[in-house]
């Protein structure tokens, strides 16, 4: 079932995808449905699916964001597209799960050198 859901992403992937029509609009909701469906999949909970983008929310996913975050600040150093993009990932993981974000400090021993 796993294998499945990821090959109807990327088919949908390859689609052009624009919201200004209804053919978009009917592709971005399969887009939304098949990561819904790769998340059951992979054994999210249901709790820890965005409904509207499919998105997963769950404590795994928020760690590996983060982790991705920190590892590719620690190998290019730091710089405005990492301040802004870092900015921008903790909003919306503050906005979805406030219960992570609190308190978690993302550059918490991280040796940064401005580039």
């Amino acid at each position: 079932m796993k294998r499945q859901a990821i090959g109807r992403m990327q088919r949908l992937a390859m689609g052009r995808d624009t919201l200004k029509t209804v053919e978009g609009v009917e592709q971005r909701t399969s887009m939304n449905d098949a990561r819904i469906a790769l998340c059951i999949a992979m054994g999210r909970n249901l709790d820890d699916i965005d409904a509207t983008s499919g998105h997963d929310l769950s404590r795994e996913a928020y760690e590996s964001v983060r982790e991705s975050w920190r590892w590719n600040i620690q190998m290019h150093g730091w710089n405005d597209w990492h301040e802004r993009g870092l900015k921008n990932a903790m909003a919306n993981w503050r906005e979805r799960r406030p219960e992570f974000v609190d308190g978690d400090d993302w550059l918490d021993g991280l040796c940064l050198e401005l580039k």
